[in-house]
């Protein structure tokens, strides 16, 4: 796709890292025990159930996400971000 080995390592390093202990039995189809739990439980949230919950303005910590989004991939995904004046870099 074009990235160096950097950019690669950088980016998705986590995800390859994880792949070399093998891919998700369910093949990214989860079968939802989180939320079978979440109401076993009576929890009115199920971030309480999850190993790595996200933040309530859906922030995750441990993959830096969201993080900066390059212009290249910007271009590529033809998506166009207009700042407000006051927010312009």
């Amino acid at each position: 796709m074009g990235y160096k080995k950097e950019e690669i390592k950088e980016k998705f390093g986590h995800m390859l890292t994880a792949f070399g202990y093998g891919t998700p039995p369910h093949g990214g189809i989860a079968p939802g025990i989180d939320r079978l739990v979440s109401l076993l439980q009576n929890e009115p949230n199920i971030r309480e159930v999850i190993a790595f919950p996200k933040t309530g303005d859906g922030r995750d910590f441990m993959m830096d996400a969201p993080s900066e989004v390059d212009k290249k991939q910007l271009i590529e995904s033809h998506i166009k971000i207009d700042l407000p004046k006051s927010k312009k870099r």
